[in-house]
């Protein structure tokens, strides 16, 4: 877990300076029986965030030293594949307080209900996004995706281009990774192009193109890979030009919800299958958060406050809060957010 660094630090130099002046806590009962010392400022709380790897740079770079000041917290954030962290937590390998996910199928599938020890019981729709084809300006090919991104090339000839360097996640552990495919078999028949998932994905998890999110993104910038599939929010944040895909494939338009559903997704080998829905992140405090009530806090942070507005100023879409699950576990200081959101 990163930044527990922080803490701990704070914690010795706090030892030592009592150490040294010899003052303990007889000193401090001391001093509030003769009621002329104020109380010393509490220790900030350590709120552990597992969150979708794709809001790497929002959470760490952005949300972290805001939201620390304003709750009082010591932010100590995680992201990786959805899927992946919610095994993580269902495994005992972590204990989080929040989780942020890409898809609600990773809460319904991969944390509640009693097979996954009820881990998650409910969860908060939080923002939307969209599918982008992200491409490298330092590519060879990058004349060649331009054009693709001003509709004079389709841009799957692009990707189809001998040498061309495509990349995209795992899409057994991220939810990206698995609209990846949900997208392309849309594609084959939006364009007419059957086999298209195949032509350019090869296989499930080609190991020539699958590769962990933190990785995508910085062979990208570098140079190291042409393109990319991204969410929106990501090329924005990046700074690097994307291509834009009509709404019936990048699976960002809610109203075209049964569209998306005529296309699935089962991963080889067995395991739950996945229909094609709209992008939709969410939010939920953990059954067994350490720190509920804090964790509490920074969920209307993200889904009403300050949180949300640095969301949507990063490329993310608004969406409606809603709550699904168990509703009687929601924290009652969260349940008026729906009713005004």
């Amino acid at each position: 877990m990163r930044m527990s660094m922080r803490s701990t630090v704070s914690g010795a130099m706090a030892a030592l300076m009592l150490l040294a002046t010899g003052c303990g806590t007889s000193t401090t009962a001391e001093n509030t029986a003769g009621g002329a010392a104020s109380a010393a400022p509490s220790k900030p709380v350590p709120l552990s965030v597992f969150y979708a790897g794709s809001m790497t740079h929002v959470m760490e770079q952005v949300i972290r030293p805001r939201v620390d000041q304003a709750l009082h917290i010591d932010f100590q954030g995680e992201g990786a594949g959805s899927a992946e962290l919610a095994h993580m937590i269902t495994s005992k390998l972590a204990n989080p307080d929040v989780f942020i996910s890409a898809s609600p199928a990773v809460d319904v599938n991969d944390l509640m209900g009693a097979s996954n020890g009820n881990a998650a019981r409910w969860y908060a729709t939080l923002a939307t996004d969209e599918l982008v084809i992200a491409y490298s300006p330092k590519s060879k090919e990058a004349g060649e995706f331009k054009l693709a991104a001003e509709g004079k090339v389709p841009w799957y000839k692009v990707l189809e281009m001998p040498g061309v360097r495509f990349g995209r996640t795992d899409p057994k552990l991220d939810p990206k990774g698995a609209n990846t495919i949900l997208m392309m078999k849309l594609a084959e028949t939006y364009y007419h192009q059957p086999n298209l998932e195949k032509t350019i994905l090869g296989s499930d998890e080609n190991p020539a193109q699958v590769f962990p999110e933190e990785d995508l993104i910085a062979q990208l910038t570098s140079g190291q890979m042409d393109a990319v599939i991204a969410y929106k929010h990501e090329a924005i944040e990046w700074h690097v030009p994307y291509i834009t895909l009509p709404s019936a494939i990048n699976l960002g338009d809610p109203a075209l919800a049964k569209d998306y559903a005529k296309v699935s997704w089962t991963p080889d080998g067995g395991g739950k299958t996945v229909k094609g829905a709209p992008i939709l992140f969410t939010i939920t405090v953990l059954t067994h958060a350490p720190h509920p009530e804090q964790a509490a806090a920074f969920v209307r942070y993200m889904t009403v406050g300050p949180g949300h507005q640095i969301l949507m100023q990063d490329g993310f879409t608004p969406t409606p809060i809603r709550f699904y699950g168990d509703l009687r576990s929601v924290p009652a200081s969260l349940r008026a957010i729906e009713e005004h959101s």
